[in-house]
């Protein structure tokens, strides 16, 4: 029997996620200090959506840049040292004592997150072959864990040593997880000397044909990742997160309003979360096993849409219902983000995979911005979330419907797809 740490699925899977559950919960901790930090520096909920919103502004200068050096010099080292970063300014949170310094903090934390999934996605499609990727991409779940996890422990830092130490207590584990990840993490298959033998060149054959068969392009990667299908899947992500953190961000608020402790809430907000795995795995299989992921991505987001609208419809005076309509909205969304990131990587050159999915994501990540201050704003003007959820139902609905016209082949890639074997290219 193999070593548990000398298994590809367990080493680079398992540490990978744990990574990004720690960048995740650095990031998504601020929701349950909202109601203390509003109360204590004096700032409306349109303010705080703002400022918070604003860590996408900076996570959206670094996306380019991070995800192409990610994809020609280092996964491993370019987050390694994104890591870093971010455990340190997410630490500094604590020390912020008004709106400006807020704003200032949550845009560092932003550029030093920059460039972090599309380094994991350059991480995945280096260490699995295009038969496993939707599995392989289960690790971008770090977000629904995160907040299953992080949501409820962060409820409870707050109430029992405040908002102010919450932060750092959540940074100091993402810092010394970087050690483990140094350690335990190689770009690729060809530099580790952990795998047994026979594995090992059996990955690097099979990787090696997958790579001779991928598209190829004369242009410079800057002009392939401006291709239809990367734009139009960003518009996608876009108005599907928008929806997302918009929700996210203000679900614990929702729960405290409706008259729950933060502890609780913070309990309660993590169920959606938690159903999201479950359907994140029922689904990535699926897309594996029937190697179909464009209907994979439609139909969930599709139906997503169509819960959050009965969310909005059942209010806020029927909690159980609310919940139950919310955790769909969630569990659904999440569970195609492996198929939707194979279809962005496979749409170009594999050395514009990183750049294309930067744009995907930084785009799709401006939603983090729009989503929470949009909701925010919903909320000051209506007095009530059932607008914001109503808005969230329809942006979730039109991200569906504007992927229709794509057309992908039943490898995931563009059907006017070019091998590298074509003669000519």
């Amino acid at each position: 029997m193999i070593a548990p740490w000398r298994n590809r699925w367990i080493r680079i899977q398992g540490v990978t996620l744990v990574m990004l559950v720690m960048s995740q919960v650095d990031r998504a901790n601020i929701a349950l200090a909202f109601p203390a930090m509003r109360a204590e520096l004096g700032l409306s909920a349109t303010a705080i959506g703002f400022a918070t919103g604003v860590f996408f502004w900076g996570y959206l200068t670094l996306q380019i840049p991070m995800g192409r050096l990610a994809s020609v010099w280092s996964a491993k080292r370019t987050l390694m040292m994104l890591g870093i970063g971010w455990a340190v300014i997410s630490a500094t949170t604590a020390l912020v004592h008004s709106e400006t310094e807020l704003v200032i903090n949550r845009f560092l934390l932003g550029l030093s997150e920059g460039g972090t999934l599309p380094g994991f996605v350059v991480l995945m499609r280096a260490w699995f072959t295009r038969d496993e990727r939707a599995r392989a991409n289960m690790v971008l779940m770090g977000t629904p864990v995160a907040i299953a996890l992080g949501n409820p422990l962060c409820g409870f830092a707050v109430g029992a040593f405040g908002w102010h130490m919450m932060f750092v207590i959540t940074a100091i584990p993402a810092l010394l997880w970087c050690l483990v990840w140094w350690w335990a993490i190689d770009d690729d298959p060809r530099q580790t000397n952990w795998m047994p033998p026979a594995e090992k060149a059996a990955l690097i054959a099979a990787l090696d044909a997958e790579a001779r068969e991928d598209v190829v392009s004369r242009l410079h990667w800057f002009r392939v990742i401006w291709n239809p299908v990367v734009l139009l899947l960003s518009a996608y992500n876009l108005l599907g997160l928008t929806a997302l953190w918009g929700l996210s961000y203000w679900l614990p608020t929702l729960l405290v309003e409706a008259g729950h402790t933060i502890g609780m809430s913070g309990l309660l907000s993590a169920i959606p979360y938690v159903a999201s795995i479950g359907m994140a795995l029922l689904l990535s299989y699926s897309s594996d096993r029937r190697r179909e992921r464009k209907w994979h991505m439609l139909v969930p987001t599709f139906l997503a849409g169509v819960c959050m609208l009965l969310a909005a419809g059942v209010g806020q005076d029927h909690l159980v219902l609310l919940l139950l309509c919310l955790t769909l909205t969630v569990a659904l969304w999440f569970g195609r983000i492996t198929t939707y990131w194979i279809l962005v990587a496979d749409s170009v050159p594999k050395d514009a995979a990183g750049a294309s999915m930067a744009i995907a994501n930084g785009v799709g990540n401006f939603g983090g911005f729009l989503g929470p201050f949009v909701f925010g704003w919903l909320r000051t003007v209506t007095d009530s979330f059932d607008a914001a959820m109503i808005f969230g139902g329809i942006a979730f609905a039109t991200a569906a419907v504007i992927v229709m016209p794509m057309r992908f082949s039943a490898t995931s890639r563009p059907v006017n797809a070019v091998p590298a074997s074509t003669p000519g290219r």
